[in-house]
């Protein structure tokens, strides 16, 4: 029988290495983004949520700031789950410093509305709990070391990675997009993602044969491949390097936060330890948790993971829905999740401007940090961190005003010169200054041409779409 030592001290190390990065991310813009002075605050929110939901508000919505949430607290929380995640990988009591982490992170995600809604966070959260029994619930230094996964957990973590990119390649073709099904998808995926890359411009100028060829490839990687990684050896061996390579090719051509480098964890998980050029394991100490309480945690996760496998492939199937109350009671502890990445291939890139001006005659842009305002702007390399405004931009992009109210808040922020929300910027053309009045403009944005990039320095060309909001004029009693 196969040992997994190795993989059990990769996927914990990995997902302590995400908790980081995830903490880290969020605290350089927690006080932008959610601050009391920020664009949706949680403390503002869970005053509206107390009122409402009176007890019931802790199961709804569980999260520590209901005790305290003031700016300090958000800081504090990032500052902390940094540290527990730190300590969880040096091997300071891993499971009392995943408990941490998971508890902060669900803490953000319960709170963090459209800017923690997004299915990495979920992923995070999902492995966060299942690997709370990784090791046993125990205070000790094991320096860099970490406990072999039992085969029951470790079973978990093999389908939730068969979940995740099984379902991610279903969804492409119960969808019903054409593109997907001809195989021409990516013809639009290079430029339309929400923040391409450098290669991703070059890689958009390839011939639809090398798009379709790379299509079939994610097929195939996405919906065949994942079925044999639960087969354990050789093709297990296989289909996780398949996996990992198509990993390592996002990784390459987009910035998807922290969501690489936990599934290449996820990866690594099915890999054997016959597997791997040296055999010293010395390092990886043997399984901390009964077997009892792994048949258990095994149980109470294996019929929702079944559930949002079978509901991807049925989609209008009722077959299962028996199960709905049970997903109702886990769904606020993001515990089991339905994935699908790209569904819908999105076939154009529209691109909301902020505008602001003095005098309703000459408008001036405000820039964000990485998502495209001026043509000469230079795709970014920002992965593994997540510009959370300039990704919620682009989805917002993609419907009216009236679907994204947050956007108001976005300019009463900047009204009121905060600079927490100002910090979310690259440049504001009014030096900290409010404007008198301020607008969104909608443009349709495209990866300009080689002669455009070589004589102009262009890498972006726009065309004015339309007006995106009302023009908002400052309160001056304000």
């Amino acid at each position: 029988m196969d040992s997994y030592l190795i993989a059990s001290w990769v996927v914990s190390k990995t997902l302590a290495l995400t908790y980081f990065i995830a903490f880290l991310s969020l605290s350089t813009q927690v006080l932008g983004l959610f601050g009391s002075r920020g664009i949706l605050s949680i403390d503002h929110l869970l005053n509206i949520l107390d009122k409402e939901l009176g007890v019931s508000r802790f199961r709804h919505f569980p999260s520590v700031f209901w005790f305290e949430s003031s700016d300090f607290s958000l800081k504090a929380a990032c500052l902390i789950g940094m540290l527990a995640s730190t300590l969880a990988f040096l091997g300071f009591s891993q499971t009392w410093m995943f408990v941490v982490c998971w508890m902060l992170y669900l803490s953000f995600a319960s709170c963090g509305q459209i800017f923690l809604s997004y299915q990495w966070d979920n992923l995070l959260l999902e492995l966060g709990f299942i690997a709370l029994f990784f090791a046993p619930f125990s205070v000790e230094w094991i320096p860099f070391k970490s406990y072999e996964i039992h085969p029951m957990i470790l079973g978990l973590v093999w389908l939730l990675l068969v979940k995740l990119m099984f379902s991610s390649g279903i969804v492409k073709l119960t969808n019903k997009d054409p593109d997907w099904k001809n195989l021409s998808a990516l013809r639009f995926h290079y430029w339309t993602q929400p923040l391409p890359n450098p290669l991703a411009w070059f890689l958009s100028k390839a011939p639809l044969a090398f798009q379709k060829f790379s299509c079939g490839l994610l097929f195939f990687i996405e919906i065949v491949s994942p079925v044999f990684l639960l087969f354990g050896g050789k093709a297990a061996f296989v289909a996780a390097l398949l996996q990992i390579l198509l990993q390592a090719l996002i990784i390459l051509t987009g910035n998807f936060a922290f969501f690489n480098i936990l599934t290449l964890g996820l990866c690594f998980s099915v890999i054997a330890d016959t597997f791997w050029t040296f055999h010293d394991t010395s390092w990886v100490l043997p399984v901390g948790v009964s077997t009892e309480l792994a048949v258990a945690v095994f149980v109470v996760l294996l019929p929702g993971n079944l559930f949002w496998i079978y509901k991807t492939v049925f989609e209008k199937s009722k077959a299962l829905d028996f199960m709905l109350p049970w997903m109702r009671f886990l769904f606020p502890f993001r515990i089991t999740n339905p994935y699908g990445l790209f569904a819908v291939m999105t076939k154009s890139r529209p691109e909301i401007v902020l505008e602001g001006s003095n005098d309703g005659q000459t408008w001036l842009e405000y820039e964000f940090k990485h998502k495209p305002t001026k043509l000469t702007d230079r795709p970014t390399i920002v992965a593994p961190f997540q510009p959370r405004l300039d990704w919620q931009m682009w989805f917002a992009a993609l419907e009216g005003y009236s679907e994204n109210m947050w956007l108001q808040n976005l300019v009463t922020r900047l009204f009121d010169e905060s600079p927490d929300v100002q910090e979310l910027l690259k440049k504001d053309p009014f030096q900290g200054k409010s404007p008198k009045l301020m607008r969104f403009v909608r443009y349709d944005y495209h990866f300009s041409t080689w002669q455009n990039l070589k004589t102009k320095g262009e890498w972006w060309k726009r065309e004015h779409s339309s007006a995106y909001s009302p023009i908002f004029e400052r309160d001056e009693e304000s």
